[in-house]
């Protein structure tokens, strides 16, 4: 059982929290927030385990209760999840860069919420902090190499996507990540051990949900003899390595402009 504060200024919203939340035997304390310092003054007398945190709320926005948490040694570590229907980008961003924050766009189903707060309690939640306030798009990154996935996702995270990395272990494998991510973009190296990225782009226009997606070739191998092998796939470039900061921000960039483009 844990310690579970709702803060919302929506009675139905709380009443809905608290009752999927006892419903699972913890203990649950509702509060509506008449301003910052009655909602900070609660967490620190009665510290919760979790905090369900609404961030639209007249007299006390949830970003100023999050930050307010975060500069706060007793609150730094506090899990927090937010759940709005309103937001932009950038609260999205801010939410991204708090940490031990997992976003949810109400209306938020009973079951979604409860496998959220157990998950979360357990330390086995796959944190998203708002990406579909912020994100631009989903970049998946396939590569042998830790180093250089490591790299392209910092560079993608730095240009407003949400990079996700995808280790190649097998053809098959590597095709059923990504056809359930669903990325907007794909960065794929060309040369791994147990396969090349040849390979898997034909396995991926094989599949329906990613016949259309984008792919960036990233290859140490020769730029020419590449872009000749890729010259009758639609959607592909190819990038040489060692691959500049620029030259993939230019690359990714254009990617994203194209089909307004392709709209005119």
């Amino acid at each position: 059982m844990a310690k579970i504060l709702v803060v919302d200024d929506n009675p139905t919203a709380r009443q809905f929290a608290g009752a999927c939340l006892k419903a699972l035997d913890h203990q649950v304390t509702l509060l509506a927030p008449d301003c910052l310092y009655q909602v900070l003054t609660q967490l620190h007398q009665d510290p919760p385990d979790l905090l369900i945190l609404d961030l639209i709320m007249p007299g006390c926005p949830g970003l100023t209760v999050l930050r307010f948490c975060r500069e706060d040694p007793h609150l730094k570590n506090l899990k927090v999840i937010v759940m709005t229907s309103h937001g932009d980008a950038t609260a999205g961003r801010v939410l991204q860069a708090m940490g031990r924050v997992h976003y949810l766009p109400k209306p938020v189903a009973p079951p979604a919420l409860a496998v959220c707060v157990e998950r979360f309690l357990n330390d086995t939640l796959v944190l998203d902090p708002g990406w579909d306030l912020a994100c631009r798009g989903v970049v998946a990154v396939v590569d042998d190499s830790r180093l250089t996935r490591s790299f392209h996702c910092t560079c993608m995270r730095k240009l407003g996507f949400r990079a996700v990395e995808v280790e190649p272990t097998d053809l098959a494998g590597t095709r059923q990540a990504l056809a359930e991510l669903h990325p907007d973009l794909i960065l794929l190296d060309y040369l791994m051990p147990a396969f090349n990225g040849e390979q898997v782009l034909r396995s991926l226009r094989a599949t329906e949900s990613l016949l259309h997606t984008p792919v960036l070739m990233v290859t140490a191998h020769q730029g020419m003899y590449l872009e000749n092998r890729m010259m009758g796939l639609d959607l592909v470039e190819v990038l040489v390595k060692p691959v500049s900061i620029g030259d993939l921000t230019r690359a990714v960039e254009a990617v994203f402009v194209r089909p307004a483009l392709d709209g005119l």
